[in-house]
């Protein structure tokens, strides 16, 4: 069975996302910045429209049956609770900011610097020789 029996033309799909990535590119310069709300709204539908059509004809979501979207369907619900657990240590990220070596000590709860060593003898003033 071909592409063109189901109605399918990626031609037109391949158009479809051209214009669609043109008026993207056209909107970002026409809508000022100051008005945030009208470009990234703007941006924002234009890519779920072009992400739909990607979906539905070049991963063939179109074609299938029932049970294919049924089991895509809990996706959604999936990367909310992702998103929503990951939230609290996303917002918190400027408090972690240490070397990737240094650990937490579990006594006092405090920062053990491991990393910090050598960072220190590099920085280390010209005239004490190093030590």
């Amino acid at each position: 069975m071909s592409d063109n029996d189901h109605g399918f033309d990626a031609t037109k799909i391949f158009y479809a996302l051209f214009i669609l990535t043109a008026v993207e590119v056209a909107w970002g310069y026409m809508i000022p910045y100051h008005i945030k709300w009208a470009l990234w709204g703007g941006l924002l539908i234009m890519a779920f429209m072009k992400g739909f059509l990607i979906f539905m004809y070049f991963m063939h979501m179109k074609f299938e049956g029932w049970i294919v979207k049924c089991l895509i369907a809990p996706t959604i619900p999936l990367m909310l609770v992702v998103f929503f657990s990951l939230v609290p240590d996303i917002a918190s990220n400027d408090r972690m900011n240490h070397d990737i070596a240094d650990q937490l000590d579990p006594v006092n709860g405090e920062i053990a610097e491991i990393g910090t060593g050598s960072r220190n003898k590099a920085h280390a003033p010209a005239g004490d020789g190093g030590h």
